[in-house]
């Protein structure tokens, strides 16, 4: 792998488990999580129970354009780097994109409002 291939693979992990983190810490259902890390628990840390996983699918799945094939076919996923790891490896197999900046403010808007 060239030099510039790496860079750009490099890049492209930093941001999708950026991107997978800051929405699960958005759609916690605790008080609002800033720093997600790729090892917390989803059920036991981050308090999500089965609605807000559904929830947070959904959001995956808009985001990185999954179909539903690819979604019923998904392992447990039990951590923040299972959703990571996963949807990278998606991405690979040309399964899901790498989302643009207006998929991304369009997702967010999808996040409901929180009081803080």
């Amino acid at each position: 792998m060239s030099s510039k291939k790496k860079e750009q693979a490099d890049s492209l992990d930093v941001t999708v488990r950026s991107l997978i983190r800051k929405l699960a810490g958005d759609l916690s259902p605790l008080p609002r999580f800033s720093n997600v890390r790729s090892d917390q628990k989803l059920r036991d840390e981050l308090g999500y129970d089965s609605v807000h996983q559904v929830e947070l699918t959904f959001l995956l799945e808009e985001l990185f354009g999954f179909d539903s094939l690819v979604i019923e076919e998904a392992p447990f996923m039990e951590i923040v780097s299972d959703l990571e790891d996963f949807t990278l490896d998606m991405i690979s197999q040309g399964r899901a994109k790498v989302p643009s900046q207006s998929d991304i403010d369009r997702v967010e808007e999808l996040i409901p409002a929180r009081l803080e």
